[in-house]
């Protein structure tokens, strides 16, 4: 009997019950806390229970085949048979809620068709923190009492389906009609798409380097699309590290759906940049949230009703109609749409993964833009830091709203004197509770430039994460109740997610982490900081159908695979410029630029980038390895002839960032920008023809030297045999490649590239740089003669 239609437990009930509020929960404490109860409450019955036993039936209603799966929290075996639901709760409810005894009755319902049972016993168990039961309700359900339960549930969730199936034959028969949404192909886009329709067939990885201007969305959206349109895959994920990224594709997607494409299209925003209201997602603090779910179906319903295209706008126009929250409404929106733009966080970090996407399903595509990004963001996701100075600002003023006898107030106490005591050998006389005396403050002794000490721990200190863990428990608590002013709230929930991302780390410690302490006086910064991400990204995208990572500089190819948690197995695949060679014009230039030669080189820099500016009239960007040596190199430029002057500044707003670009967009005279590299203006912005004609880069783009670094250069040693090639220059290269990507964006731009560092005269580091590139040696002026030659 061929399954038309499969459907789990979770959704079944998750389509019918739910409670008209957005309530907090559902956040990384609780996830945390829900496991580790659910492990100790599975781990008391293991002796008599199956834990997380396996359970489906296949059915046929209304002429459809459909098989309901699960997997029971706890099932023992005897006449009759025992299924079990554990939940967490801080206070057990006088009466199980429905949505958990349905859920409960419905593996009973798979039972019943499975063995031919008259009864079941059905347990709703409620549980703390540590597992322990604070509430059991129980009934003996008749067969045809949980039967009936089943069809209750299957009938109107199924009616949705068969309506979804429709729809999708009319998308698929759509896709399979579409043309490239290109007159023709581009150099090398055609053999891309090859490789991303092969991926996805087969199930496997890809990892792609194609340089910027191969039109990669376009050529990697319109396989997938195609792959998607004959059921290869259920569902495309298109993953970026910035929004910015998303117009790329969005501009392709709208080319195909004028095409006649009709799939639908969902960019997710982040619920900060979504959310009218900076308030607790609570009915008591915005009236948005209560009520929701009662009012969402309508809302849906007419988004379904639209052409499919549902862009930030269209969700917030919608939920300002609806009084919904846009936020909770373009996650509902994940499940339907056929193509999702979303953030690389919401695949990858563990705090904000969709998990009714990422937890429930493995038949989607993901296809991750931008994939040089991934290591570091995953990185930092699985990572957690605690620092002294910043919990006690947070527990005085805790202690001020709530008072200093407060048990939460005594909890922080607890934990600070414990983070404190890391490490020893720092005398600390004063109570823990003094330095609350100046509201936050940092006391003048911390104020000294004392030279802070960085140490290696062997594992994260016991004491710290059991207060750790207190803690959280505790502010999670403290989120459900009232709180004093919303500033108190939003000062917890930033807490909160600081404690969470500790917690998680020092719960997955092994020798893929690292506990690094940093020490100043008798304040502490312990960080439990992940070194390899590699295990976490292959269990994210393995069995999937098929995930593809693309970027123009994810190269070296062989090494970035291993860092993503490729293996041998996994496809790779490179394409060469698509444009003239000779458009481009690269020249390095022998420059001490290492810090401790910087400021007899700012001279010598300053007069480089004057003779690039003026050799060829136009506008050009100089990208600097730190704020302090463009300040340096600034204070000579002022000396010299040159073009009215942008200068890049930490911390810029939107609106200033909109000006820096709009002088190059709309301002056709001459300028230079002077822009930190690996910044906001040194990829992802698009500067075609005239709008950027060169790039001058200073230096090779190492990272400052830190604790982190050396750990991990220290691990990549030990595990790959090159360690300085894996943590300092991969990545410095990559934000080279990147800036210098700025320059040639179409196949009519040409343009100059300055490398000014002896460091490109190094075979390690030029091997590094796109294979394209013809380098030649200090000649500015006549390579900028050579590119006006190419226009006469």
């Amino acid at each position: 009997m061929e399954t038309t239609f499969r459907v789990s437990v979770r959704v079944l009930v998750a389509y019918s019950y739910f409670g008209p509020d957005i309530l907090p929960g559902g956040n990384a404490a609780e996830m945390l806390a829900g496991t580790r109860a659910h492990q100790a409450r599975e781990g008391a019955q293991a002796q008599t229970f199956e834990i997380e036993k396996p359970v489906n039936c296949t059915l046929i209603h209304n002429s459809e085949t459909v098989t309901v799966f699960g997997r029971m929290d706890a099932y023992r075996d005897g006449c009759p048979p025992c299924v079990e639901e554990i939940k967490l709760c801080a206070k057990p409810p006088e009466a199980p809620l429905p949505e958990h005894l349905a859920q409960a009755r419905l593996y009973g319902a798979l039972l019943v068709d499975n063995q031919a049972l008259e009864t079941v016993e059905i347990r709703v168990t409620y549980v703390n923190t540590q597992g322990e039961p604070l509430r059991v309700f129980t009934e003996f359900a008749q067969a045809s009492a949980l039967t009936q339960t089943l069809t209750e549930l299957l009938m109107p969730w199924l009616a949705f389906a068969v309506s979804e199936r429709a729809r999708a034959c009319e998308r698929d028969f759509t896709l399979k009609a579409m043309p490239f949404p290109f007159d023709t192909y581009r150099s090398g886009q055609r053999e891309l798409a090859a490789q991303v329709y092969t991926a996805i067939t087969r199930k496997k990885r890809l990892f792609a380097t194609l340089p910027t201007g191969t039109g990669k969305s376009a050529a990697v959206l319109f396989p997938a699309l195609k792959a998607l349109g004959e059921g290869k895959t259920r569902q495309l994920f298109y993953l970026t590290a910035r929004t910015t990224a998303r117009q790329s594709p969005l501009n392709a997607l709208e080319r195909m759906r004028a095409l006649g494409m009709k799939a639908r299209v969902l960019t997710l925003l982040a619920k900060e940049k979504l959310c009218p209201s900076p308030t607790r997602c609570h009915p008591d603090d915005c009236p948005r949230a209560k009520g929701h779910y009662l009012r969402q179906p309508q809302a849906i319903e007419k988004l379904l009703a639209l052409d499919g295209f549902w862009t930030d706008e269209c969700i917030v126009e919608t939920a300002d109609e609806f009084s919904v929250c846009p936020f909770e409404l373009a996650l509902s929106l994940t499940e339907l749409a056929d193509v999702v733009l979303m953030d690389l966080n919401y695949a990858f970090d563990p705090f904000v993964q969709i998990a009714r996407v990422f937890q429930q399903h493995r038949d989607f595509t993901l296809l991750i833009d931008e994939a040089h990004h991934l290591l570091s963001r995953v990185q930092d996701s699985l990572s957690g830091a605690l620092d002294s100075r910043e919990l006690r600002a947070y527990r005085s003023a805790l202690g001020k709203a709530l008072s200093r006898r407060h048990p939460y107030y005594k909890q922080l106490t607890a934990l600070l004197t414990a983070l404190r005591q890391t490490g020893g050998d720092e005398p600390d006389t004063a109570s823990p509770e003094d330095d609350d005396s100046a509201a936050g403050e940092v006391p003048q002794s911390d104020a000294s430039p004392e030279t802070p000490r960085e140490t290696v721990l062997p594992e994260p200190p016991q004491a710290v994460t059991a207060a750790v863990q207190a803690v959280c428990e505790g502010t999670l608590e403290l989120l459900t109740s009232r709180m004093p002013n919303a500033e108190c709230r939003q000062s917890a929930g930033r807490m909160l997610r600081t404690l969470c991302s500790f917690s998680y780390a020092a719960q997955h410690f092994s020798e893929r982490y690292a506990a690094l302490l940093t020490r100043r006086g008798k304040e502490r910064v312990l960080e439990l900081y992940c070194l390899s991400p590699a295990e976490v990204i292959a269990a994210t995208t393995k069995r999937l159908h098929g995930s593809v990572f693309f970027s123009a500089t994810l190269s070296p190819l062989v090494e970035m695979r291993k860092l993503l948690g490729g293996t041998e197995e996994d496809a790779i695949f490179s394409l060469p410029s698509p444009f003239p060679p000779q458009r481009l014009k690269v020249v390095r230039r022998r420059v001490q630029t290492r810090y401790a030669y910087r400021e007899n080189s700012a001279a010598r820099v300053a007069q480089s980038i004057a003779e690039a500016v003026n050799a060829r009239i136009g506008r050009y960007i100089a990208y600097f390895p730190s704020y302090a040596y463009l300040r340096l190199v600034y204070a000579q430029l002022a000396e010299l002839p040159l073009p009215p002057l942008l200068v890049q500044e930490n911390n810029m707003s939107e609106e200033a960032r909109e000006r820096f670009l709009y002088a190059f967009t709309r301002d056709d005279a001459p300028k230079l920008g002077l822009c930190v590299l690996g910044g906001m203006f040194s990829e992802g912005v698009d500067l075609p023809g005239d709008q950027l004609i060169g790039a001058i880069i200073v230096g090779v783009g190492l990272p400052t030297p830190s604790l982190r670094l050396t750990t991990l250069q220290a691990y990549y040693q030990e595990h790959f045999g090159d360690g300085f090639l894996y943590a300092w220059m991969i990545p410095a290269m990559q934000k080279v490649s990147q800036a210098a990507g700025r320059v040639i964006r179409t196949e009519k731009d040409s343009g100059l590239v300055v490398l000014l560092d002896d460091r490109y005269y190094d075979p390690r580091y030029l091997r590094l740089l796109p294979p394209d590139w013809q380098v030649t040696n200090e000649d500015i002026a006549g390579a900028a003669k050579a590119l006006d030659r190419l226009e006469e």
